[in-house]
């Protein structure tokens, strides 16, 4: 029977199938409603008999029923009720109807988001995932797709955590055993979010995994990518996860405040130890610097404003325990003018002056102290200014001589070696690993490296002391291949530990492959 033919039928006695809202390869959601209440909901299937006799698939399919339901919180999509129906012998779960969009949805339209609109997105994210690292449950899929961007009454959004399929949970609170589900070496899981040791398929998998996931989810709605998107198959993406460097937030997206950019380094931290041990930590490093909490009006949601992608914000410093840390606090807003380059006006020594502010390091503190209103004037002024001549009398004052902007001129390196470049896109010339950039402090250039078919667009800001970031790299190497003494990954630019790692074994091997596919949901998305 086919996901076409099936709409109007009752599953188990009790909940009709209105509209088919999605399908996959394994299953379908429908929405349903209650024949007994007329309540809406929706109603996920096992429709493939193949699959619907696979043991360990239906123990996935109701452990999500079972997770969910042991999660008291807003942030975590409601299951009502799950069993088989009777007559035609499928599993089925019924849950809240819930109306807007995932997340994956939200970066296709808008790309990167403003860094406040970012924040508060992953931070009701990690209110819901922290009652579930509460109750012992780990849900090992964190992704865009699994947050779900839905409306309250009031018109706030709201986000909410779905797919608990893959969840590791404790014992005692379920009561039946998880054996053959995680077994040390199974993939489950999406590989573009998964942590480190999960990719080497650990056994002790915990909640900093999940961390790990979400820390990747702020990455890409901060910078619009994932920190290895130019991975061109499933083997070399596995072994960057395990191997490469971790690209800096802020040579991405120079734009992101530091004390955001440093919550999100050590989400993503290669070492376990120095990562938030659980995603209530995220969430409350997340409510100290978030200026009016967790609410998220609708209008905040939006691409980044051009104008916001010229601020070049204070960098992070590299700290003695390994790990970066923001030296400089300029606050979250959710206004990108306030952040952004000070508009141009008359008084220009007012305006080069707060634009080398912004730039250097004063930042927000000498923008605020600039811009602040002066205060209220005694009340003996007020008196006093009415034995003044009228303004008119007075001899006019002289206009500021304008002041040219400052031409920076620096050479960038790129590379790998025989590497073309464009700026601007104009052609720009390559002598000795170098290209030339120049302009006004706090102007960006596009510039895109090409090599053997591959290319890559990065965003170069020109600052007082230099190009930010300072090396561009088209990365355009072999297959990676475990080498004898090779250098250990790094957290934040720093050489670490990093436990339960280790080569990828053979099977990891790459495969000539197109392209990376992004659909793996067992539901498809």
């Amino acid at each position: 029977m086919s996901v076409d033919t099936i709409s109007g039928k009752i599953i188990a006695g009790r909940y009709q199938l209105v509209r088919l809202l999605g399908q996959g390869g394994m299953g379908a959601v429908y929405e349903g409603r209650n024949i007994a209440t007329h309540k809406r909901c929706a109603v996920k299937l096992l429709l493939s008999p193949e699959f619907g006799g696979n043991q360990e698939l239906v123990k996935r399919f109701f452990r999500e029923a079972k997770a969910s339901s042991i999660i008291e919180s807003d942030h975590i999509v409601q299951v009502y009720d799950s069993g088989y129906d009777p007559e035609l012998g499928w599993p089925f779960m019924v849950m809240e109807m819930l109306h807007g969009e995932d997340l994956e949805g939200t970066l296709k339209r808008n790309g990167a988001l403003p860094p406040l609109a970012a924040a508060k997105l992953v931070l009701q994210a990690a209110m819901g995932l922290a009652k579930a690292h509460e109750a012992g449950i780990v849900h090992r899929d964190i992704k865009p797709a699994n947050l779900f961007l839905s409306a309250r009454e009031t018109g706030d959004l709201i986000v909410k955590l779905l797919d608990f399929g893959i969840a590791k949970v404790r014992m005692e609170n379920i009561q039946e055993t998880s054996h053959g589900l995680t077994r040390t070496g199974s993939m489950l899981g999406t590989p573009l979010y998964m942590s480190p040791e999960q990719v080497n398929g650990a056994s002790n998998i915990d909640a900093r995994s999940d961390v790990w996931s979400l820390g990747i989810v702020l990455f890409e709605l901060l910078s619009g990518n994932i920190p290895w998107a130019n991975a061109p198959s499933l083997g070399r993406l596995m072994a960057a996860i395990i191997t490469e460097e971790l690209p800096l937030l802020q040579d991405r997206a120079p734009w992101v405040p530091p004390e955001l950019a440093e919550v999100t380094h050590r989400a993503i931290s290669r070492d376990i130890n120095q990562r938030y041990s659980n995603a209530g930590e995220l969430r409350d490093a997340l409510l100290q610097i978030v200026p009016d909490g967790s609410r998220i009006p609708p209008d905040i949601i939006q691409p980044l404003p051009v104008q916001h992608k010229g601020y070049i914000a204070p960098r992070l410093a590299l700290s003695g325990d390994g790990m970066l840390r923001a030296t400089t606090r300029t606050g979250l807003t959710a206004n990108a003018q306030s952040v952004a380059e000070p508009k141009k006006s008359s008084a220009g020594v007012v305006a080069v002056v707060i634009g080398l502010l912004v730039v250097v390091g004063g930042g927000a503190v000498g923008y605020r102290s600039l811009t602040a209103k002066p205060a209220e004037p005694p009340a003996h002024a007020e008196r006093s200014a009415a034995a003044l001549p009228p303004p008119a009398m007075l001899p006019p004052a002289p206009a500021p001589a304008p002041v040219a902007p400052v031409i920076k001129h620096f050479t960038l390196p790129v590379a790998p070696p025989g590497v073309q470049a464009t700026l601007d896109g104009a052609a720009a010339p390559v002598h000795d690993g170098n290209i030339d950039v120049e302009g006004a402090i706090g102007a960006t250039h596009k510039i895109v490296l090409t090599l053997r078919g591959k290319s890559e667009e990065y965003l170069v800001a020109v600052t007082e002391g230099g190009v930010v970031p300072p090396k561009v790299d088209l990365l355009v190497k072999p297959d990676i291949k475990p080498v004898a003494g090779a250098r250990p990954p790094t957290a934040g630019g720093a050489v670490v530990k990093s436990p339960d790692t280790k080569p990828p074994v053979a099977e990891l091997k790459p495969k000539k492959e197109t392209g990376l596919n992004r659909n793996v949901d067992e539901f498809g998305k």
